[in-house]
């Protein structure tokens, strides 16, 4: 009997140790898979537009006099209002134009076409506002449809659009550098069903609205900057749109 527990109990000893050192490794494993759970959410949701008080749609204006881009926006009723007071809400016709950050200035407002509006009639838009201030850049997302938009325009000239809003609606110019650092997914139009079932998968809906305030950032300015410290209470300025039609029509 003792030759046997001498024999056998190295072996039981080795299988007991190998036992717990399995058993610590998947529970690090498993804490280490809830850490990256945990790290990836909370990415998400400091990226998440429902996390901050960041307007679904804004264009940022290379500029650094906000006034001058409300006049040239044809702005009427023109009044001071604090980068805070603007995030807050307007009335529908209104449109806020930001202090400037870094050479940028923000633009948004419920009246500002959205992806659901006619793709021309956004067109125009940024074509004859990039004609009145020079440099615009247009952002839309919604988190709810998953409806998405980018545009950069240069003095009428459009150097990279793409709007989804269920579909391909518009996509003109290569994908940016910026785009795909941030692992941004576009589609061409008519893409096959394939490519359409792929795309239609949450996930990368959403990660396209998530990525936005991202390439924001890269491009120009995420709106989420104003509510910065000591950012809220510089004046900006809110104005009435005036109903305009281009010279180009």
């Amino acid at each position: 009997m003792m030759t046997t527990i001498l024999i056998l109990g190295p072996f039981v000893l080795v299988w007991a140790i190998a036992a717990l050192f399995y058993a610590l490794g998947r529970r690090r494993a498993r804490q280490i898979q809830l850490d990256e759970i945990t790290f990836a959410q909370s990415v998400r949701q400091r990226l998440s537009p429902g996390m901050m008080n960041r307007p679904r749609t804004w264009m940022a204006i290379k500029s650094r006099n906000p006034e001058d881009v409300a006049r040239s926006m044809g702005l009427i009723q023109l009044k001071p209002c604090a980068n805070g007071d603007g995030l807050a809400g307007m009335e529908p016709d209104q449109l806020f134009v930001s202090s400037p950050i870094n050479g940028w200035v923000v633009v948004f407002g419920s009246c500002l076409p959205g992806t659901e509006s006619d793709i021309d009639n956004c067109f125009r838009y940024l074509a004859d506002t990039s004609e009145r201030v020079g440099h615009v850049q247009y952002f839309h997302g919604n988190p709810v449809l998953g409806h998405h938009a980018w545009a950069k325009v240069i003095e009428r000239r459009v150097t990279r659009a793409y709007v989804w809003a269920g579909e391909t609606m518009w996509n003109q110019g290569e994908p940016t550098i910026a785009e795909k650092k941030s692992g941004m997914k576009c589609f061409d139009y008519f893409a096959n069903d394939d490519e359409e079932g792929s795309y239609h998968l949450w996930e990368t809906v959403r990660h396209n609205v998530e990525q936005l305030p991202v390439l924001a950032s890269i491009w120009s300015v995420d709106p989420a900057a104003l509510e910065g410290e000591g950012l809220q209470v510089k004046p900006g300025w809110v104005g009435r749109l005036r109903a305009w039609r281009s010279e180009k029509n």
